[in-house]
């Protein structure tokens, strides 16, 4: 369920800002996460967004979303009072062949006819960025980086993964209160060779990702706004027989995984009173997958699954400025799975499935600030229930799920 919840919301990851602290994962994760990515105000992805790196200089940020030991880095310096350099390092989203998935569990490399072993989930992703305000209603932006992984040497010739991620922005500041943004997401690289069982190659082929954002601000009384924001993003990714034994000169086996995802939806941000947030908000979300290969030699490639999940969800974020120093959050949201799931090599010609089921969601979290530092935190769920373990005896592995740390100067 979880799997499928991901993969419906995959465009939609996320940024958010505490008051002057910049945005962090941990704490748009504390907010119930989701769409509350780029609708919160004042606050954007500037992997997705890169324009709104204008509004965030001279700092540096380290987000551990990934495990205390692995997730962000920022680097921010303000080249001008209207532009910025940025420096960032981060755990990629993007995984190998191998690991990219249908919503019914294939993959490219079981739709060409052989199991591939243990692949690394991890893609270590370096890049640069550039912000600015081309004139008083204008920001731009962008962010090229490139990413790879370790080979595992665990039989599976896993090699490095190379790939490349350019992020292209565009702002306008319709006036003090209403803005438009729009964003462009270009992915495309070299992903890992597959060992076979007989010592034969599977190689990548036809790796490449395109995503489209725009999200409106509109000021639509004096204390509420309403955020409009529409998601777009098509995945195609691929593996093909490099090499065969046999010298029948059938047609190399093949398996291509295609993904769609749409996300539509709006919030509604109320400021009731000043360092006061209550956001609630509704969409709807669509991920289609569709898997075709041939998993024997000459064979003609078919679809071997088409499936769809619809993915309607609502709920809310909240947040208060309780002192100077500290920022309190809570973040609810029920998400609706609905998925349908279609074996098209297997008669009868179209052998569909659904299934659905309900996804609650409560997230609590904390920000401190004190002398330019900033901190994030997103508390376990399994702490609010366990409780303090001197008082109730039960003990909770980790107070903190996310955490992030920053300084500005």
């Amino acid at each position: 369920m979880k799997r499928l919840l991901t993969a419906a919301l995959a465009t939609v990851v996320g940024l958010a800002m505490a008051t002057s602290a910049f945005a962090t994962d941990t704490r748009i994760n504390s907010l119930s996460g989701g769409e509350k990515a780029f609708t919160v105000h004042d606050s954007a992805n500037i992997y997705v967004l890169p324009q709104y790196m204008v509004n965030y200089k001279n700092s540096v940020d380290v987000d551990a979303t990934n495990g205390a030991t692995y997730g962000t880095m920022n680097i921010r310096y303000a080249l001008s009072d209207d532009s910025v350099l940025l420096l960032f390092g981060k755990s990629s989203p993007w995984e190998s062949v191998v690991s990219t998935k249908s919503l019914g569990g294939a993959n490219p490399a079981t739709a060409a006819g052989f199991t591939p072993g243990s692949a690394d989930p991890t893609n270590h992703q370096f890049g640069i960025g550039f912000g600015m305000k081309a004139s008083e209603s204008m920001r731009v932006g962008a962010t090229l980086s490139f990413g790879a992984s370790r080979n595992d040497g665990d039989g599976t010739n896993q090699n490095n993964n190379k790939f490349f991620d350019l992020n292209t922005g565009l702002g306008l500041d319709l006036n003090e209160t209403n803005s438009l943004d729009f964003g462009l997401n270009l992915r495309f690289g070299t992903f890992s060779d597959v060992k076979g069982t007989q010592g034969d190659m599977f190689i990548p082929d036809g790796i490449f990702g395109l995503g489209l954002l725009a999200k409106g601000e509109f000021q639509v009384h004096q204390i509420a706004k309403v955020v409009p924001y529409f998601a777009f993003d098509y995945d195609t990714r691929g593996v093909a027989h490099a090499f065969r034994q046999d010298t029948t000169g059938a047609e190399t086996q093949r398996g291509k995984l295609n993904t769609t995802t749409v996300s539509l939806g709006a919030d509604l941000a109320i400021t009731p009173v000043e360092g006061v947030l209550v956001q609630p908000g509704l969409g709807l979300s669509y991920v289609g997958t569709v898997l075709d290969g041939n998993s024997a030699a000459g064979a003609q490639a078919l679809t071997i699954e088409d499936s769809s999940a619809l993915v309607p969800f609502y709920g809310f974020a909240a947040e208060a400025k309780a002192f100077d120093w500290m920022t309190l959050r809570l973040g609810a949201r029920q998400t609706i799975v609905k998925t349908s799931f279609a074996n098209t090599m297997t008669p009868p010609a179209t052998n569909e499935s659904h299934t659905s089921g309900v996804l609650n969601t409560v997230c609590v979290g904390a920000g401190f600030q004190l002398m330019g530092w900033n901190l994030d935190l997103n508390v376990n769920p399994a702490f609010i229930n366990n409780g303090i373990d001197a008082v109730s005896g039960t003990p909770t592995a980790g107070f903190a799920t996310d955490f992030a740390l920053s300084y500005d100067w």
